[in-house]
């Protein structure tokens, strides 16, 4: 909603109020020249409820708006972090327990009404660390003439732990595999599906081979997935200095002189496809709760290490066969990125190694759920979520989440001892096991979805406050006008004014207009609420400047350099980033939870629908689904009703002012748009992806981080023209399927806009 929408609403509001006032005066008012007038106990109490429910605090606590921004405070958000990144802590270890009983205590102290540790019993991953994962070399009598490393050189002192946990790949398997003398592995370049049929093009089969993808521009699960299904029996990954050292790999260019990754830095992270825990998929994991064998459930068949990029340069410089494509080459100095397998003549007597020791074990994680209760409507929810659990030290993901939540808390604390309380209930949670696949939010989403799907208005995530100085939102479009209000007060975090002028310049170099706005990938916490339940949520973190670094992720990511050291020294130092994310974290509470009428942009929906179904004419797949079904003309028309439903609850909105005199109206108003979103949600899921039930806005099954619109078209249409007749006729079956779905789905959309007292 509009600022000049929000100034009509609460015209209405005030007028309202007066109404009531006024009638009450009229009623039991009767002055002479030798009494006063006076208004009984219980009508007072009335006034005072009414007032309540009609007043828009967001509006009318201009004050204490910038409270909000003033109280939060550099140091403690410093001392937040350093805490945090004191040690490793590993989802359910010994350590992310005591950081969970922190965190809840925390929330006790701020004076939360309510703050609860919630347990789930759920399948985790862990190498073995007695018998590190390698990938060693062999010469003709087997004798091992190398080996990698499986934990990062410590090029600082004291960033060394002895709970560090040494490299690897969350749920891949143990495995052993070795090649043939003489031959190495193939380069896959990412491991998209892209790359692979590269290499089927220049006649390279990976079958039975072990292949090496650098990270970057998909989820690593992806490019173990992909290398799987092609028949594959091992996996290397490893980060390329052209993706986490562009300005040089010599001591002095790497950590901890600078933000790029030295040559020993391995990316560690799961290889889960799905989202929760493997054992209970669809279902909390609660003690009682019925598990799958490992075996049935949906984990990777081959063995997977990551390594830095130092040793991918031994395995890599050792291989013979066709030169990569231009743009597949990287950036390790001196070597040619041939594909393999065949070794060099040198090393025709060579053969090459992978072990991996990695095992799996159901173990109790903690979520942390805390509460301030809304003192009109309790009953509805304003959630702000960030997961707890790192890989290491985590000093940029999670923990520079983790800082915000913890100093965003105490702030809301101060005011509500001042005498503050917000209008609706607010929700603060400390996620567990994220880092394994979401699994703490989904596990509770999935214990509460009826009761979240009801009084959700919506979900706030931070995972990575601050990995550059860039804002990034990306949310569901219902709030993208919500967030870049909200931007507009929070001071710069660089020499901007405010975050949305620093945003702003930095899209106009990028040849944009006005700040681009994005939906939401997968990836974290917010997952479960988007994608599963359909409640309009944003991701709020500051990135990478991508017109400096052309580079997807901080180099450091999940890996034993993202140390305390690097985020004051190189990434945020006098953590004014991480301020600024705070700030924007309470503003969106507040705006959220204190507005009468939720500030949804509803236009914003169908505009970013309509950007997808461009899409398809740009790209050519609107014609090859005009072919396959005669009736997708349908979903356009049921698209531009939607439209134009939308269009015409918003105008109804905008012109309330003599009309909106009623807090019943006011509710329901508020109900019909929070329920909007929820309608393109699929009981069954998408195609194939029953985890996945968003029909409008999720992630690509082939890229489980990029967003994607229609998500089951895209789908659906993935290499459709290269199946047979009659894979080719079932798929056609299924499209036509998923269409129907969705146009009736835009359909009951436009229903739901419809006056109340219409069916």
């Amino acid at each position: 909603m509009s600022a000049n929408q929000k100034g009509v609403v609460m015209s209405a509001l005030a007028a309202a109020v007066g109404l009531l006032v006024g009638g009450l005066i009229g009623h039991f008012g009767t002055p002479t020249s030798s009494s006063t007038m006076t208004i009984p106990e219980e009508d007072q109490q009335k006034i005072i409820l009414v007032d309540k429910l009609m007043n828009d605090k967001w509006m009318t606590e201009v004050d204490l708006k910038q409270q909000m921004i003033d109280l939060v405070d550099t140091s403690n958000l410093r001392e937040n972090l350093r805490e945090l990144t004191s040690k490793p802590h590993l989802a359910a270890s010994e350590r992310d327990d005591e950081l969970a009983l922190m965190i809840h205590k925390r929330f006790v102290d701020a004076g939360f009404d309510s703050s609860d540790m919630v347990p789930y019993r759920v399948l985790l991953s862990a190498p073995d660390p007695n018998n590190p994962n390698l990938i060693t070399i062999h010469d003709k009598d087997d004798k091992e003439v190398f080996r990698t490393k499986y934990k990062e050189v410590e090029v600082r002192n004291g960033d060394d732990s002895p709970d560090f946990v040494h490299a690897f790949t969350a749920y891949a398997p143990a495995g052993d595999v070795k090649t043939a003398l003489g031959v190495g592995v193939i380069y896959v370049n990412y491991g998209r599906v892209e790359d692979f049929d590269k290499l089927k093009e220049l006649g390279i089969n990976v079958t039975g081979h072990i292949v090496i993808a650098r990270y970057g521009k998909i989820y690593r699960g992806n490019k173990l997935l992909h290398a799987e299904e092609r028949g594959a029996v091992g996996v290397i990954l490893y980060s390329d200095p052209r993706d986490v050292a562009l300005e040089g790999v010599q001591p002095q260019e790497v950590y901890p002189n600078t933000f790029w990754l030295p040559g020993s830095g391995m990316q560690r992270g799961t290889s889960y496809m799905l989202d929760g825990d493997p054992l209970t998929p669809g279902w909390p994991s609660t003690e009682h709760a019925y598990r799958l064998s490992e075996e049935e459930a949906q984990l990777p068949k081959i063995p997977c290490q990551p390594i830095g990029y130092d040793d991918a340069k031994v395995i890599l410089e050792k291989l013979g066969g066709q030169k990569a494509p231009e743009d597949w080459v990287g950036g390790i100095e001196g070597l040619a990125y041939n594909l393999g397998p065949q070794m060099t003549a040198e090393f025709q007597t060579h053969s090459i190694r992978l072990q991996t020791h990695n095992s799996r074990k159901v173990s109790r994680s903690y979520n942390v759920v805390a509460t301030i209760k809304g003192e009109v409507e309790p009953d509805r929810y304003v959630l702000l979520g960030n997961h707890r659990d790192a890989w290491g030290y985590g000093a940029v993901d999670p923990s520079s989440g983790t800082a915000q939540l913890l100093e965003t808390a105490r702030v809301l604390g101060e005011l509500m001892k001042r005498g503050w309380r917000p209008r609706r209930t607010l929700i603060f949670c400390s996620w567990g096991a994220e880092e394994y696949g979401v699994i703490g939010s989904s596990e509770w989403v999935q214990e509460h979805v009826e009761k979240l799907a009801e009084r959700s208005v919506m979900y706030i995530n931070t995972d990575v406050c601050v990995s550059g100085p860039i804002l990034s939102v990306p949310a569901s479009p219902l709030i993208w006008d919500a967030i870049q209000d909200v931007s507009k007060l929070v001071p710069g975090v660089r020499d901007g004014k405010t975050v949305y002028e620093e945003m702003a310049a930095y899209h106009a170099l990028r040849n944009k207009s006005s700040p681009e706005m994005t939906t939401l990938g997968g990836g974290s916490d917010y997952a479960a609420f988007s994608f599963y339940c359909g409640i309009p949520s944003v991701d709020i973190w500051f990135s990478t400047d991508q017109n400096k670094y052309d580079i997807s992720i901080y180099p450091s990511y999940h890996t034993g350099y993202e140390t305390f050291y690097m985020v004051e020294n190189h990434i945020d130092p006098g953590f004014r980033i991480i301020q600024g994310c705070s700030r924007m974290a309470l503003l969106t509470l507040k705006y959220f939870g204190d507005s009468a009428i939720i500030p949804y942009s509803l236009e914003r929906l169908p505009e970013a629908v309509k950007q997808s179904l461009e899409s398809f004419k740009t790209s050519g797949a609107r014609d090859k689904l005009v072919k396959i079904y005669e009736k997708y003309s349908l979903l356009e028309e049921s698209v531009d009703n939607f439209t134009a439903a939308t269009s015409a609850f918003a105008n109804k909105l905008k012109t309330l002012e003599s009309s909106l005199n009623d807090p019943i109206m006011v509710r329901t108003i508020n109900d019909q748009m929070m329920k909007l979103e929820q309608v393109f949600v699929l009981p069954k899921g998408l195609p194939g992806r029953p985890e996945t039930r968003h029909a409008i806005f999720a992630p690509s099954k082939f890229d489980d981080y990029a967003a994607s619109g229609f998500p089951g078209i895209t789908d659906l249409l993935y290499q459709y023209e290269g199946l047979d007749a009659g894979n080719q006729q079932k798929k056609g079956e299924e499209i036509k399927r998923h269409i129907s779905d969705l146009t009736i789905l835009f359909q009951r959309a436009t229903g739901l806009l419809k006056d109340f007292h219409f069916i």
